[in-house]
Order: C-alpha cells, then sequence, then structure tokens
C-alpha cells in the first residue's frame, strides 16, 4: 500500500495542536480541522456540526412526507414503516462515529420523541420548530 502526501491531511483533538512535524514520504501533512469523510463531516470541535446537520435534513423530510402524516386513507403502521425506511436512516447516518455530550445527547432525544409524534399527530406543534 502507498500514501499520497498530496490526498493525506491530519487532524488531531488536542487543543494545543500537533507539535511533530509528521511526514510522508518527506512531505509534511497538512494540518485540517475538518474533513468530509464518506459524507459525514467529521471536524476538531467534535459532532456538534455533524448531528446538527442530521437534524435539519432529517426535519427537511419529515416536512417533505407531510401530505403523507396527513393522510387518512394510509394505516398508522404504514407511516411508521416508511419514517423508519425514508427518514430515521437520513437521521442517523454515519452516527457510530459521533462524539455526545450531553446538550446533543438532548437535542437527538428531542428528534427522536418528535418523528412519532409528528407522524401520528399527537401534537399541534410543527415538525419545524426549533429545539433548544
Amino acid at each position: 500500500m502507498e500514501i499520497s502526501a498530496e490526498k493525506t491531511k491530519l487532524m488531531t483533538n488536542n487543543t494545543s495542536g500537533i507539535n511533530t512535524k509528521i511526514k510522508v514520504n518527506g512531505q509534511k501533512l497538512e494540518t485540517v480541522t475538518s474533513f468530509k469523510y464518506l459524507g459525514s463531516v467529521i471536524t476538531d470541535e467534535g459532532s456538534k456540526p455533524e448531528i446538527l446537520s442530521r437534524i435539519a435534513q432529517a426535519t427537511a423530510a419529515l416536512i417533505r412526507l407531510k401530505p403523507v402524516w396527513t393522510d387518512k386513507s394510509i394505516s398508522l403502521s404504514s407511516k411508521i414503516r416508511l419514517m423508519r425506511s425514508l427518514v430515521t436512516p437520513i437521521f442517523l447516518y454515519a452516527c457510530e462515529s459521533w462524539t455526545l455530550t450531553a446538550e446533543l445527547q438532548r437535542r437527538i432525544q428531542a428528534m427522536e420523541m418528535r418523528c412519532p409524534q409528528d407522524t401520528t399527530h399527537l401534537i399541534q406543534r410543527p415538525c419545524y420548530q426549533r429545539v433548544s
């Protein structure tokens, strides 16, 4: 296997940065604060930007599917299957790499509660309301 110094970047979660110069084939690696990996944004400030982006994308999907959620001819079980197959994957994509804080965990739980409520109309607020 050969490593390309031009394509290889370096990122750390150490707040003081990296003191050592890391080189590949005699070339110093570029230090970055964020990068995209398989469609997921990885940053040195943790998972907050990625999680907030996923919440926004899942909320947008919920809004686009509002005609389905309000259609009384579609059974609740079908709506739940649609939720699990169309919205949940958007929300949980790359979640195995998330680093959670208490605040992010609350936001995730709020989103998890909002999805079934919007589907079954147990609440009367719009699904795009901001979560604090």
